[in-house]
């Protein structure tokens, strides 16, 4: 019964998210052929030993003697050894935050203890009056899992005043000099859509939820054009290395945007970027307006999406939920953009044309995602809004993603953050409403996956496949799988994160498989991942990473993962 279950999936994900199969076509000389082992991920689950490809499309797909005859004379022989895929795109990513956390501390899976003494080493180098940063902090490691307070940073940072970001991008721990730059008083009321957390005496104890970390990062100093294009730098050459030919960047202001413009107008891009305007922008119509279509300056830029964030995240406790937390009765979390605002914010971007992408992590967050999609109809189908992160979907809102056409754009990593508060969190019958991997694919909706990193233990695509077949963290916690009965097989994860992405951002007949006529972005793996066992699957190496036909990284030999 499981095999059956499982290949039903397959074939579920498979008509859902997969263009049909490129035929052999004599086309002339083609610029190279490469030869190897190629998982096409066509409609049909075919294998080929050989590409043809011309000016970055993939003119002919079979055997290395078809492909020879169909090409014709005059081209070049590539060998790649190892098992090539269509290219893995992260369909949800921050790389402005991947690049500024690569300038700071990184606080990822650490002790409360060590997070304070790299506060101290930070702030004996810095200096006089410069500002300390880090992220990545998760409470739920410690012991007991509690916010911390500014007076835990203030014993070690030596006037500097420190921000450092929570793991989800949701909440920030600051110190006492941080709360006199930024002008907090004790009497200070909570904004609208944020929270900031108080001491006994209902002072600000140094946490600032959602809307509230505005109050705190106006006070910073704002950075250059020039830092966010090396930032940005930074994090392109991590997606390259782990494999990635495409990313989506789920959230990007306008000086943002203009750097990634500036970028492809150079043609320094070495992966293909489809980005998200930032709706929390007060110039959101100018925003618009400097908006563009696929090849308006660079055929490895799209913005034609507005990202708008909807509630907070579930490990702060700011995810909406329509019943109170089980850890903290009384609180249902934060309604960060109310129906209004974002039905005017729909109004506008399908004025415009723009799909609509947002963030709703609780269930009460979901189901106004989906009402207010409801009401957008026909527009919600013909531009493709997505729901980014779709974590806790009630029973009675599951099927909706299928009947409106709305994208479950998921990140699968998560499972090993979640395993580690979530039940705490929701209690032990709404747990089951969480990241429901399986549960979407069998109830035919279009999912797409990507990780959200830095908010996310691990932005490396082999962990996204690795999470989906054992529902285990990066790390392979915990052992027996997380509410295991959402594992599905390796071949949904994979078209999840090709041709799933390629549907969400509208290039379904140019990436997603390796067919005559698409992109020829690629991604080489050194293990064929549907012959590996699922423990072993996180084993598996990016050895090349290919976009339009050229070659961006290449593992060296003696590199380890």
């Amino acid at each position: 019964m499981a095999v059956v279950r499982a290949r039903r999936i397959t074939l579920a994900l498979t008509l859902a998210i997969c263009g049909g199969r490129g035929a052999l076509a004599q086309v002339g000389a083609a610029t190279t052929i490469y030869t190897g082992t190629f998982i096409t991920l066509d409609s049909l689950g075919s294998r080929a030993h050989a590409i043809g490809v011309r000016r970055g499309t993939i003119v002919a797909v079979g055997s290395a003697a078809h492909v020879d005859s169909a090409v014709g004379p005059n081209t070049k022989h590539v060998a790649i050894p190892g098992f090539v895929l269509p290219g893995f795109v992260d369909a949800h990513a921050h790389p402005l935050f991947l690049g500024q956390q690569l300038e700071t501390m990184d606080l990822h899976a650490l002790s409360k203890a060590e997070v304070i003494r790299r506060v101290s080493v930070a702030a004996s180098k810095a200096p006089a009056g410069a500002w300390i940063r880090g992220s990545g902090w998760d409470q739920a490691f410690w012991t007991p899992p509690d916010f911390p307070t500014a007076t835990e940073l203030d014993r070690v940072s030596a006037g500097h005043p420190v921000i450092l970001d929570r793991v989800d991008g949701h909440a920030v721990w600051v110190n006492g000099r941080a709360l006199e730059l930024a002008h907090i008083e004790a009497h200070r009321a909570d904004p609208s859509g944020g929270r900031i957390m108080r001491d006994a005496t209902g002072a600000p104890s140094g946490i600032f939820l959602d809307s509230a970390m505005s109050l705190v990062t106006r006070a910073m100093p704002k950075e250059s054009a020039a830092t966010i294009e090396r930032q940005l730098r930074a994090a392109l050459a991590h997606y390259s290395a782990w494999g990635l030919t495409g990313v989506h960047d789920a959230q990007a202001d306008l000086p943002v945007l203009r750097v990634w413009k500036s970028l492809a107008a150079r043609g320094e891009l070495p992966t293909r970027m489809y980005v998200m305007a930032a709706s929390q922008s007060p110039t959101l119509t100018r925003t618009l307006g400097e908006g563009m279509r696929v090849g308006t300056v660079s055929d490895l830029l799209t913005i034609r999406s507005v990202k708008v964030v909807l509630d907070g995240a579930l490990g702060s406790r700011g995810a909406e939920l329509r019943d109170p937390y089980a850890d903290e009765p009384g609180k249902r979390g934060l309604v960060l953009v109310s129906d209004a605002e974002l039905d005017s914010i729909i109004k506008l971007c399908i004025a415009r044309g723009f799909q609509v992408n947002v963030h709703a992590i609780g269930d009460a967050a979901n189901r106004r995602l989906l009402d207010a999609f409801a009401r957008a109809e026909p527009a919600t189908r013909t531009l493709r809004f997505r729901d980014e992160h779709a974590s806790l979907v009630s029973d009675d809102q599951l099927p909706r993603f299928k009947e409106l056409g709305v994208i479950a754009s998921i990140q699968p990593v998560f499972v090993g953050e979640y395993s580690r508060f979530a039940e705490a969190r929701v209690g032990a019958q709404r747990v089951h409403w969480v990241e429901r991997t399986r549960d979407f694919v069998e109830s035919g909706a279009r999912i797409a996956s990507g990780t959200d990193y830095p908010a996310s233990d691990t932005g490396d695509p082999i962990a996204t496949l690795f999470s989906m077949v054992t529902r285990r963290g990066a790390d392979g916690t915990p052992k027996e799988g997380w509410l295991p009965d959402q594992r599905v097989s390796v071949d949904v994860a994979l078209r999840s994160m090709t041709a799933g992405p390629a549907y969400a951002a509208f290039e379904e007949n140019r990436l997603g498989a390796i067919t005559v006529g698409r992109i020829a972005d690629f991604t080489v793996l050194s293990g064929d991942p549907y012959a590996t066992a699922p423990d072993s699957l996180i084993n598996l190496r990016v050895i090349r990473t290919i976009v339009a036909g050229k070659t961006v990284w290449k593992r060296k030999p003696s590199a380890s993962r």
